[in-house]
């Protein structure tokens, strides 16, 4: 989706007379695709694989990505699959490792340590120390995971280098911990500077992500061995962002799972430097968050939050769900907006309800 396509859709919900366009986005690339490594798993295959995302007048833009494929998974016996889509969490690090088990035999000496540690860090204190994309491939799915512009790596040397100083086997770590300090603020900060120049050339950083996003459904739907017609998509924190986008713009999604990332926007609310990359401002200006729906209906979403959660207070959150539910009047068994006890996280208990939601809908 262009710039001018979603502040021209901005303006039809702003109730501007005249205005008559349909957002062009689920054209991306052809997807080409290259595996670059195997690990065999439980079950499963871990494919570190190469693909174009998008065309531009520098040529195809190819990231990279894993692919999670379960064993017997072919013609004549394909499987659903699910767009896992990682969270902001201010670490910048890691991406799809915020999901997948990361493939030792692709990491050089360099980095290969710090990246492990960093990952296993990040998924003992969000998911209970479980690699969702690897429970659900050992499920039967094909799981896809990539990394979002300026995380894993798409991130900056600097991203890299407060990962290496932190994780890594660094014999000057204690003594170099206000210099780390300032190089985590400064990979924080840089998400501002990265929207301005995205910005400059007529990108907002968010529809880049969702053209991303769009690009590995495509993926997934030219694979052999997926049921095309049988695609989710999963996304906790800034990833549910990026799910609920991602379901309300690619018709090739069949439903949704949206963890802690849902809620009312209040007058004059300032923006954050996490926010830059959720960012489409004309949206912003002209909707809240909970009509999305308008798009989603009447595609099945399941929207889960903590009821102690810091970053979506409850009461926020519930006016977004009711917001949500006017736009599901017509079809509201497709829309289920549940709670759960506990804060910004994605425990077993949260893990079990989307494993049962994505078995009854894929």
């Amino acid at each position: 989706m262009t710039g001018l396509g979603l502040v021209i859709m901005a303006c039809i919900l702003g109730g501007l007379a005249g205005v008559q366009y349909v957002p062009q986005v689920e054209k991306p690339a052809r997807p080409k695709m290259e595996t670059l490594a195997v690990e065999a798993r439980e079950g499963y295959e871990c494919r570190y694989v190469e693909f174009t995302v998008e065309k531009s007048r520098d040529g195809a833009e190819r990231i990279r990505a894993y692919l999670l494929v379960p064993d017997h998974a072919s013609r004549r016996d394909r499987r659903p699959a699910v767009v896992m889509l990682h969270d902001h969490g201010a670490r910048f690090d890691i991406g799809k490792e915020k999901l997948v088990k990361p493939m030792a035999s692709i990491l050089d000496d360099v980095t290969g340590d710090h990246i492990m540690k960093s990952s296993q860090q990040w998924i003992d204190k969000n998911f209970d120390g479980v690699y969702l994309a690897d429970s659900l491939a050992s499920l039967g799915y094909v799981v896809l995971a990539a990394d979002a512009l300026y995380w894993g790596e798409r991130s900056s040397d600097d991203a890299q280098r407060w990962s290496e100083l932190t994780y890594g086997d660094h014999e000057h770590t204690r003594s170099l911990k206000d210099s780390i300090k300032v190089l985590k603020n400064k990979v924080y900060d840089g998400q501002k500077t990265l929207y301005d120049e995205l910005y400059s050339k007529g990108v907002i950083w968010a529809e880049k992500m969702l053209r991303d996003d769009i690009a590995s459904v495509g993926l997934l739907k030219s694979l052999p061995y997926v049921d095309k017609d049988r695609i989710g998509a999963f996304g906790f924190s800034m990833g549910a962002h990026r799910c609920w986008m991602l379901a309300a713009f690619c018709k090739d999604v069949r439903c949704g799972v949206a963890l802690s990332w849902m809620t009312s926007q209040e007058p004059g609310e300032r923006m954050k430097a996490s926010d830059y990359s959720m960012a489409v401002m004309p949206m912003r200006e002209q909707m809240d968050f909970g009509d999305i729906g308008m798009f989603l209906a009447p595609k099945p979403m399941l929207f889960l939050g903590g009821t102690a959660d810091h970053l979506f207070p409850k009461e926020k959150v519930t006016k977004a769900y009711d917001k949500l539910r006017g736009h599901y009047s017509e079809c509201p068994e497709n829309l289920q907006t549940l709670f759960f006890e506990g804060g910004h996280h994605c425990g077993k208990d949260v893990q079990s309800i989307i494993v049962r939601y994505l078995d009854e809908n894929l």
